[in-house]
């Protein structure tokens, strides 16, 4: 039954990863399109939407990997 638990912890840690990994892209590429000065005031002259936001986004993914982590911690140790 531990196999099958560190199965789900190294699958969750995997995702949250890729998911981290696809953020990163696609930042690198905003900064790529907008690598002039001018753009990038612009940019941070712009009200981007929250939900546009990379640092949300990864809260969310590393928020989910945390409390599925910690719950099999918890079916592990009880």
């Amino acid at each position: 039954m531990y196999p099958l638990y560190y199965a789900i912890v190294i699958l969750v840690c995997v995702i949250a990863l890729i998911g981290t990994i696809q953020v990163a892209r696609e930042m690198t590429k905003r900064e790529r399109d907008e690598s002039s000065p001018e753009a990038d005031l612009t940019s941070l002259k712009k009200d981007r939407p929250v939900k546009d936001s990379s640092v949300r986004l990864l809260t969310r993914i590393y928020a989910i990997a945390f409390i599925i982590t910690i719950v099999l911690v918890w079916i592990f140790i009880f």
